[in-house]
């Protein structure tokens, strides 16, 4: 016959089930999880739901709600400025990076050209920019009738955000062939 083992008095093991049953007892309620599907509480020891059977991770998925939108509208918005037909059709992030690009490319076009296309490479410069941005101009309207329509994205918003460092980068070296030919005449 076996029972349970009760440590001697004076050892640590007994002098922590003292000083427990001491302390004034913490009765916390019992931590549960919602069901996405059924709504039945759960204990949170379980990994599935223990009336459907719903896995736990749908708690954590967060699936944003399609926004309807009319393509046209999409469209105009997206030739109002770029990026804002994207964020209407529920893209705020790639509207976001579409702007950005176009922002960035259109004020360094009118920056290069206001100052003067002077040389070849200034206006290497100048095209670049101008370029760049009619091309984020037509395709972000392009994109975003598509997506209102349903469609996926044609470029993804990492590689836009490379394409900016690329042609910022190119600018500089191209600005850089300017001045040193402009101060070796």
């Amino acid at each position: 016959m076996s029972g349970p083992v009760i440590p001697p008095a004076g050892t640590a093991a007994n002098d922590r089930r003292t000083e427990s049953s001491d302390a004034p007892t913490d009765v916390r309620p019992a931590a549960f999880w919602p069901c996405t599907v059924c709504g039945s509480r759960n204990p949170i020891e379980l990994d599935m739901c223990a009336t459907c059977g719903t896995p736990f991770a749908t708690v954590m998925r967060d699936e944003p709600a399609a926004v309807e939108i009319d393509p046209n509208q999409a469209l105009a918005w997206s030739l109002v400025f770029p990026g804002l037909g994207h964020r209407r059709a529920g893209r705020s992030l790639d509207g976001l990076a579409r702007a950005v690009l176009f922002g960035v490319a259109f004020v360094m076009a009118l920056l290069v050209g206001f100052t003067g296309v002077r040389s070849g490479p200034t206006f290497g410069v100048f095209a670049l920019f101008l370029l760049t941005s009619l091309t984020v101009y037509v395709g972000s309207a392009y994109e975003a009738h598509r997506l209102a329509q349903g469609g996926e994205l044609l470029v993804s918003s990492r590689l836009l955000l490379w394409m900016l460092v690329f042609v910022i980068l190119l600018s500089v070296v191209m600005l850089a062939l300017a001045v040193m030919s402009a101060s070796g005449r």
